[in-house]
């Protein structure tokens, strides 16, 4: 892969990784929870709270998977300043290109990727 592709992709990643952080950013805005009384919204009848601590577990898991995928997205920086992005990390085939178009921060080929999730790596 060339410098110019290296870069396209880094601005791709960049990108993502600000919208993620925003995204972020307002879930935790929504939060249940009001700091100010430090009243934690389970600390009412827990049956008018249902929904609140549901909506609240829910972003939660988001937010875990959110910091899933920006681990990925910092990893797949590294490798472009290391100048190995766009290599699978494993067998270090190329990756495909329209792999990468649809997942920017991709560490392994299509292959190695079927290995993994069978278990197999």
């Amino acid at each position: 892969m060339d410098m110019r592709q290296m870069q396209k992709y880094k601005e791709i990643l960049i990108q993502l990784r600000g919208q993620i952080l925003q995204k972020m950013d307002s879930e935790i805005d929504k939060e249940p929870y009001s700091e100010r009384s430090g009243e934690h919204p389970l600390a009412s009848h827990l049956a008018d709270n249902g929904a609140d601590f549901n909506e609240y577990e829910k972003s939660y898991l988001l937010a875990s998977m959110e910091g899933d995928v920006l681990k990925k997205i910092d990893d797949a920086l590294i490798r472009i300043d290391e100048g190995t992005f766009g290599q699978c990390v494993v067998c270090g085939a190329e990756i495909n290109p329209k792999r990468l178009e649809a997942v920017p921060y991709a560490r392994l080929c299509v292959e190695c990727k079927e290995k993994e999730e069978k278990g197999l790596l």
